[in-house]
């Protein structure tokens, strides 16, 4: 019993390390999280936002998830076929009875090519450098030692020697992102990145362990069907070792008076996250501030212990401008999902 359970806890412990990396159902509205190739990819001169997640209150101690992000676009002049954005993101994520916190600090570089005189195509590469700190309650944790044949007790010493209350790396993501307008009423994006590139040290322990390589993909398009109605289906692929998930789904806009030149919108939709859960998306739009909101349907075999009951995700998202844009400025396509 005692060495199936320290099994399980190990099991248990490895898969939250694993799972620790960003994951957010709203992938598109987590831009320069999911790759930094996005950095300064908007029609404005500076962007904020933040994520929260709320995932398993119905199961166990919930996964907490919070990002922050902002960047900036650098030498967007009027005649320029390039420029540059950069930007910096901060990630704190908590996890299960131990409270396995992991926070993470990043800074974002990325350079933007226009591949064709009308500036309709471009193509952008970047790279994010990351500091990364792990750290666990050891004394909120259960081990096969303080089982008394009857209950665990956690008077009793674990007798586990050899860990360490935290760590910390250095991280790096490269990515590269094509984006694109075929027409006034068609744009669309494709984006690729690799996350923990140099495949860095990760254990309480010392041990030699390292996390593997985490290839993303994703894919996105937006057609403008009336002067109301805006539709935005995409993807989003990950998989690192022997894990990987696949989500996509259709966003639609509804704009509130239609001949207005102010966004005043409505967003609504439906993904599903292959094998786990699908979510309905709510959400609105006044001028350059957006708010989305998501709750995730479990539908796995996990289903009937969450009763369906998987997370709640919320979003928000500010462009702003210092200043007026520069006279004769063409704005480039832009990933909005």
């Amino acid at each position: 019993m005692k060495n199936i359970f320290r099994i399980v806890c190990l099991l248990f412990i490895s898969n939250l390390l694993n799972a620790q990396d960003i994951h957010f159902s709203q992938y598109y509205a987590s831009p320069i999280t999911v790759n930094p190739a996005s950095t300064g990819m908007f029609i404005g001169t500076y962007r904020v936002g933040a994520n929260y997640r709320n995932q398993w209150a119905s199961v166990s101690v919930p996964y907490k998830t919070f990002a922050a992000y902002a960047d900036y676009r650098l030498m967007h002049q009027p005649f320029n076929n390039y420029f540059i954005g950069a930007g910096f993101s901060l990630v704190n994520d908590v996890a299960g009875d131990g409270d396995l916190a992991v926070t993470k600090l990043s800074g974002n570089g990325a350079f933007h090519m226009a591949i064709d005189d009308a500036r309709n195509y471009y193509l952008s590469v970047g790279l994010q450098a990351s500091y990364i700190q792990k750290k666990i309650d050891w004394n909120k944790l259960y081990f096969d030692r303080q089982w008394d044949d009857v209950n665990f007790n956690r008077s009793r010493p674990s007798f586990e020697t050899g860990y360490s209350p935290a760590f910390h790396y250095f991280d790096f993501q490269l990515g590269a992102l094509y984006s694109f307008v075929v027409n006034a009423n068609v744009g669309g994006y494709v984006s690729a990145s690799v996350s923990h590139t140099p495949k860095p040290k990760d254990s309480f322990y010392g041990a030699d362990y390292k996390l593997g390589g985490r290839p993303q993909l994703s894919a996105g398009a937006n057609f403008i069907v009336s002067k109301a109605i805006t539709l935005y289906p995409s993807f989003y692929y990950q998989t690192q070792k022997n894990a990987s998930e696949l989500l996509f789904g259709n966003m639609i806009s509804y704009k509130l008076i239609p001949d207005d030149d102010e966004s005043n919108k409505i967003y609504f939709g439906t993904y599903i996250r292959l094998k786990d859960a699908w979510y309905p998306v709510i959400g609105y739009e006044f001028s350059t501030i957006r708010v989305l909101l998501n709750y995730d349907i479990n539908y796995s075999e996990l289903q009937p212990a969450s009763q369906g009951r998987g997370a709640l995700e919320l979003s928000i998202q500010y462009i702003g401008n210092f200043g007026k844009p520069p006279k004769g400025l063409i704005d480039m396509p832009c990933p909005r999902f």
